[in-house]
């Protein structure tokens, strides 16, 4: 069982029927402190986040939004790092992105205008009825690459069909690729420097800028894209979960970097997170939702996947740790996603 459902499960136990926790106690204790303050979990989300640590009873505040008064705003939003494919298949979903839309209106605000879709597992890259279905939807766009947990599977046959898959006309970048140096990721760092470089290499070819992903990997990260791609190279740094020090560093290396924050932002624990969000210049930021992953804590009661519309929940949290109008953070992100993306 999942270690963080598995004490998920316990707490609901031991909450239930405080005489079960003689019970529970034993289990949880390296993980319970016994003051019931500052009690962590550690839970894997996916295979784009780091582990995070998550309180199970006493949370810190975080300034609160209304999605709901942005559903109307003219100021518009595009999801700049999604995957459709997982979405729609994880949630056994059968007709098309469209028909998805209108089955959840309710969670697509009328600001939403459009996504970019990330295919980052390799093998997919030849089999075009996997992808190209949702590149015929309006407002949907691509990035192609092989993500660092399939470094080991990469090889010449994979790279051919990736530099096909990636002149489709609605490619707009290469991605997400990169190095994960977390305890997900099995593969050596060696292989990962030579599949990262040699898609960096695609990308400077082609002319796209890159999607990054980078777990625990900053300074290798930035030696490798310094040593292949010129300074002022177009890069998005998808889904950044680390400390404002480290974005800062990523910031000042790169003047045309600009740094994806996820749904993340709404989770109480994510402190590092939050003050990202609250000292990034917004000429340097992007929303994203990295869905079906990050559900937004202010997202309906039972919502289990998260999707695209809900980047506007991105917004909200960073105008309200910023204490600006929200109108001020969708006009921003609108330009920098234009700028980046050419959408």
């Amino acid at each position: 069982m999942n270690t963080g459902i598995f004490f998920d499960y316990m707490k609901s136990f031991f909450l239930k029927d405080l005489t079960n926790m003689a019970v529970a106690a034993p289990l949880l204790r390296a993980n319970v402190r016994t003051d019931f303050k500052l009690t962590y979990v550690d839970t894997a989300t996916n295979a784009s986040s780091q582990r995070t640590r998550y309180p199970l009873f006493k949370q810190p505040q975080l300034p609160a939004y209304n999605v709901f008064d942005s559903k109307y705003l003219e100021s518009g939003f595009i999801d700049s790092h999604c995957h459709l494919d997982f979405l729609l298949q994880r949630q056994g979903f059968k007709g098309s992105y469209a028909d998805y839309q209108k089955r959840h209106q309710a969670t697509f605000p009328n600001s939403y205008q459009g996504c970019i879709a990330v295919f980052c597992n390799p093998f997919s890259f030849n089999k075009r009825y996997m992808w190209e279905k949702y590149l015929r939807e309006d407002k949907v766009w691509a990035a192609f690459g092989c993500h660092p947990h399939n470094a080991k599977d990469y090889n010449d046959d994979i790279e051919r069909s990736l530099c096909a898959a990636l002149e489709h006309p609605k490619v707009r970048a290469l991605g997400e690729i990169g190095l994960d140096y977390s305890n997900r990721n099995n593969c050596l760092k060696e292989v990962q420097f030579e599949v990262f470089r040699r898609q960096l290499k695609i990308a400077l070819m082609k002319k796209l800028p890159v999607v990054i992903h980078c777990r625990d990997a900053h300074e290798d990260g930035m030696r490798i894209i310094s040593q292949v791609l010129p300074k002022d190279y177009t890069i998005h740094l998808h889904c950044f979960t680390d400390t404002w020090e480290w974005a800062q560093k990523w910031l000042n290396k790169f003047p045309n970097l600009f740094i994806g924050i996820t749904n993340v932002v709404t989770f109480p624990s994510a402190k590092s997170v939050h003050e990202v969000a609250k000292n990034i210049p917004l000429d340097r930021l992007l929303l994203e939702t990295d869905a079906p992953y990050f559900v937004p804590k202010r997202s309906p009661k039972g919502t289990r996947w998260s999707h695209p519309g809900m980047a506007i929940h991105v917004a909200e949290q960073i105008a309200a740790l910023k204490n600006i109008p929200v109108k001020n953070v969708l006009q921003a992100t609108r330009k920098n996603t234009r700028f980046v993306y050419n959408v």
